[in-house]
């Protein structure tokens, strides 16, 4: 039986399977930053991240574990009558979802509605109502031991353009340079010149850019914690380069951008495969290359995997009594379908046009989409 002190007090539970669940509330014990790293090598799922690029006033730590050390480590923040897991770009299965929910629901009397922004996950079956759709998506590379190991990997065409692209631009311009900055070396002013080559980039195709001052902000933040920079320079200029974090077992990629006067030279996908080697004469072990329908990411070995949003509700009566949550997630869920097929079919004006109209609308909704609901199942009572 849980014991429960109050909503702003450690808690403690056990479940009959032998596992211990505690609740830091409004606090962060010292043992979660490695945990996190250990259970689920995504910097999307780390101190780091959520520190530098979430709200953290009143952040909690649920753990659940056993002897041999935590199973599950979940940050999240109470919204009102809503608990919101910071985790994102992990991998939580059916009994953890489950235990967590139970858990929540037993304690924290007041909430009436777990959100899991984007989680992947086996859940198939609940005594919580569920609502899901799919929210986002990841592109990784499982690394082998060694760069020369991928490269092997890679298609003969991709191997002969990655080599050809690297000898063409050496010998048409000799003061072409590559360097690697990590964290502190990282400074606003690089990150701002890459951030404008995606944007220059970007712009030009008449797409929609996504990076404001903010975000910089964010990025040069993280960048100093955790941050890897692949920076190419012509003449001393940046000419190309990346923006990504690593908790020292895995490499996310952030930003990746270079300068069209040199797409002859294939400068893009270069940047990114010589990107991809550092990481792996790192010891990291994955690389994500984030979201997006670009071919490249596949091209270069990525397998993509869905992530969703994910909402448990207490009972069927707390389904009723939050109308505009549940239809936020329905029309989340449908901008979702149609923003994916956009992505996956050319983009003329008239797509363009839709695209940005589906963008306000999701903004108008004030949530961040496959989009099902489910309900209690006779399996778990």
């Amino acid at each position: 039986m849980a014991l429960v002190l109050s909503d702003m007090h450690y808690v403690q539970a056990g479940t009959g399977d032998g596992v211990a669940e505690s609740c830091y509330t409004g606090e962060i014990p010292q043992f979660v930053e490695s945990g996190l790293t250990r259970l689920y090598r995504h910097i999307h799922s780390s101190l780091a991240f959520f520190e530098t690029s979430r709200p953290m006033d009143g952040a909690s730590a649920y753990v659940a574990g056993t002897g041999g050390g935590p199973v599950t480590i979940l940050m999240f923040r109470r919204e009102g009558r809503e608990i919101v897991v910071l985790n994102e770009m992990l991998f939580i299965a059916e009994a953890e979802v489950n235990r967590f929910a139970a858990y929540v629901f037993e304690n924290f009397r007041s909430v009436s509605a777990i959100r899991f922004p984007a989680v992947r996950t086996d859940l198939a079956a609940s005594r919580f109502p569920v609502q899901r759709y799919n929210s986002k998506e990841d592109w990784v590379i499982d690394l082998p031991a060694t760069p020369a190991e991928y490269t092997a990997r890679l298609s003969k065409k991709t191997r002969e353009q990655m080599r050809s692209a690297r000898n063409r631009i050496r010998r048409d311009f000799p003061s072409f340079t590559e360097e690697t900055l990590f964290r502190e070396d990282i400074g606003i002013d690089l990150v701002r010149e890459i951030v404008g080559l995606s944007r220059d980039n970007i712009m030009a195709k008449k797409k929609m850019f996504g990076i404001d001052e903010d975000e910089i902000l964010r990025i040069a933040r993280l960048a100093k914690r955790t941050g890897v920079a692949n920076v190419l320079r012509i003449d001393g200029r940046v000419c190309a380069g990346t923006i990504n974090y690593t908790d020292g077992t895995s490499c996310l990629g952030e930003v990746i951008a270079h300068d069209s006067a040199y797409d002859r030279y294939s400068l893009g996908a270069l940047t990114a495969y010589t990107t991809i080697c550092g990481s792996i004469a790192r010891g990291e072990r994955a690389f994500h290359m984030g979201g997006g329908r670009n071919p490249y990411k596949a091209k270069l070995l990525g397998v993509r995997q869905d992530m969703d949003c994910l909402v448990l509700y207490r009972s069927f009566a707390h389904v009723l009594l939050n109308p505009r949550r549940v239809a936020g997630m329905a029309v989340n869920g449908w901008v979702r379908r149609a923003k994916v097929w956009l992505l996956e079919h050319e983009k003329s004006a008239v797509t363009q046009s839709v695209f940005n109209t589906l963008a306000l609308l999701r903004k108008m909704a004030g949530g961040p989409g496959r989009q099902s609901m489910s309900f209690p199942s006779s399996k778990n009572g």
